[in-house]
C-alpha cells in the first residue's frame, strides 16, 4: 500500500513549484529585454523605437508638466492636488518676472485633481475650465497623457 503525502507537504510542494516558475520566466523576460536593447543599439532610428517599446514595456509613462499662475499680487501660492496627498505635501511654486509663480512637476499618465493654494485661501485655476466640485472646494482637473 502506498502511503499519501500530507497536505503540508503537497502544500509545500505545490508553492515551490510555482516560484520556480515565476524565476524562470522572470530569467526569460530580462533575457528578452537584454537582447532588444542590443537590436534597438544596432537599429538605424532607435529613438523612434525606444519610444514605442517604452509605451509598450512601461504601460505609464512619466510627464513634466508646467502648473502656472498669473497671480502678481499674492505672497505665496502652493499646488494641492490628489496627486500629492492634498493638504499633506503642497508644492510649493517659485515666483517668477511679473508676479507669475509656476512650478516642473512629474507626474505618471492620469487624471489630476488640483486647485492653487494663494496666501491660504483655495483658488481653481483660473486658466483651466475643466473642474468640479470636490470635498467642498472647486478643483480643477488635468489630464496627463
Amino acid at each position: 500500500m502506498t502511503q499519501r503525502p500530507s497536505a503540508l507537504t503537497v502544500l509545500f510542494f505545490s508553492l515551490t513549484l510555482c516560484l520556480g516558475v515565476v524565476l524562470l520566466l522572470n530569467a526569460l523576460f530580462s533575457y528578452y529585454d537584454y537582447f532588444s536593447a542590443l537590436r534597438l543599439a544596432r537599429s538605424k532610428n532607435p529613438e523612434a523605437e525606444v519610444k514605442i517599446r517604452e509605451h509598450k514595456i512601461n504601460d505609464i509613462a512619466l510627464r513634466k508638466v508646467r502648473f502656472t499662475l498669473n497671480m502678481p499680487e499674492a505672497k505665496e501660492v502652493y499646488v494641492v492636488a490628489n496627486f500629492s496627498l492634498w493638504e499633506t505635501h503642497k508644492i510649493k511654486l517659485e515666483k517668477g518676472e511679473n508676479g507669475v509663480f509656476s512650478d516642473l512637476i512629474v507626474l505618471p499618465q492620469g487624471e489630476y485633481k488640483y486647485y492653487f493654494e494663494v496666501d491660504g485661501r483655495p483658488v481653481a485655476d483660473p486658466s483651466n475650465t475643466d473642474s468640479e466640485e470636490y470635498n467642498g472646494k472647486t478643483v480643477s482637473l488635468r489630464t496627463v497623457i
